[in-house]
């Protein structure tokens, strides 16, 4: 009976002894003591948790992420400062990746990247879209990162003489020419069959067991609503509102246009994935203010439930793979005559995104206006 309690001690001394060594690592640590750091406590800096740039393979890519990093978190004032800075340096990760991979000196020396380097990139951000691995709006959000890294190097110095690009081409950059289409264009007319929707609805369940609990609701939600996967994605606890007459609506951000508190009628079915879905987070984190919780909590390092799911694209990927092949109906000419024969839906046309060119196909089928 004793042996719970001894490690319940044990255990309550280890944390003891984290809490004195963290705050000893913290006593003389200043930004810039920090900042030649390969990972960063970012409570130097005032924000919560930690920043590795250990992901950049290249020492000088490495170094220049740094000093990038030190001089943009001064202008972001918000509590996603961590985050974007998380999501920026996972964007150069690729651009890092590809160099390595791509380059026989594996990306080391900066003067001898050139605009072939940037192709490549180009290329393997596609490659990586088409096979799942990374959204369209994804891809989109990385390029435009790394294009304003690249950009903002030059304008601190960074390429001079004795410093940590030196040398770096001109040529090494991403012109407008470079960047993808917007989800909307590239995936324009691209809504799935009927057929192909009622099948992954019956699935759902497989979803969730395969992934979670907020992966399925964000899947549903984007099915029933149309938004945009990050409309969806960082929805608040309380998103749920009513109209005068009582019908529900959901309140979200349309992070796109920069319109914020955008109201969306909603189904009576749907709201009501929304309030089961309320009542687990709720009794999930109890004690968060629910002003600061979010709908979709990411499952992992999110003690509070205040940070958002990110880019589900993947699980949702292998969860189609894994389904059995969706038969639908097309139309052959066989001689002179027209048959309809049942043939396997292409699986990759089925990504998050398709299911906003559902919506507003349904609504354009039944001639009502969709709202952006």
């Amino acid at each position: 009976m004793t042996e719970p309690a001894a490690h319940g001690h044990n255990r309550e001394q280890e944390m003891m002894i984290r809490a004195w060594q963290r705050a000893l690592r913290r006593l003389n640590a200043t930004p810039e003591t920090e900042r030649v750091k390969d990972v960063w406590d970012m409570a130097v800096f005032g924000h919560p948790g930690v920043l590795p740039f250990t992901s950049l393979a290249q020492e000088p890519l490495r170094e220049a992420m740094k000093i990038w990093v030190y001089d943009d978190l001064p202008r972001r004032r918000n509590k996603n400062a961590v985050h974007h800075a998380r999501a920026v340096i996972s964007a150069m990760t690729l651009l890092s990746e590809s160099l390595r991979t791509q380059r026989e000196d594996r990306g080391t020396v900066p003067a001898a990247w050139a605009r072939g380097d940037i192709v490549a990139f180009s290329n393997r951000m596609g490659y990586l879209t088409a096979t799942g691995e990374l959204s369209a709006v994804r891809r989109l959000t990385f390029t435009r990162f790394v294009r304003r890294v690249l950009l903002r190097f030059r304008t601190l110095g960074l390429t001079g003489p004795g410093q940590a690009l030196e040398g770096m081409p001109v040529d090494f950059a991403i012109w407008p020419e470079d960047m993808p289409d917007e989800p909307e264009d590239t995936e324009a007319s691209r809504g799935l069959p009927d057929e192909v929707m009622r099948q992954l609805c019956a699935h759902l369940d497989e979803l969730e067991a395969m992934s979670n609990t907020e992966t399925r609701v964000a899947t549903e939600l984007m099915i029933d609503t149309g938004r945009r996967p990050d409309e969806i994605n960082t929805l608040p606890l309380n998103c749920l509102e009513q109209d005068p007459d009582g019908s529900p609506v959901l309140v979200y951000d349309n992070h796109k246009a920069y319109r914020l508190g955008r109201r969306l009628p909603v189904a009576a079915e749907t709201a009501a994935t929304i309030r089961r879905q309320q009542r687990r987070i709720r009794e999930r984190f109890p004690a968060t203010d629910p002003t600061r919780l979010k709908l979709l909590p990411r499952v992992r390092i999110n003690p509070e439930g205040t940070k958002p799911l990110t880019d589900i694209s993947s699980a949702h990927r292998t969860w189609v793979d894994v389904l059995p092949d969706f038969l639908v109906p097309v139309i052959a000419v066989e001689g002179d005559t027209r048959v309809t024969q049942l043939e396997p839906f292409d699986k990759k046309r089925i990504f998050p995104y398709a299911y906003r060119h559902c919506y507003a196909q349904r609504h354009a089928d039944a001639g009502v206006a969709s709202t952006c």
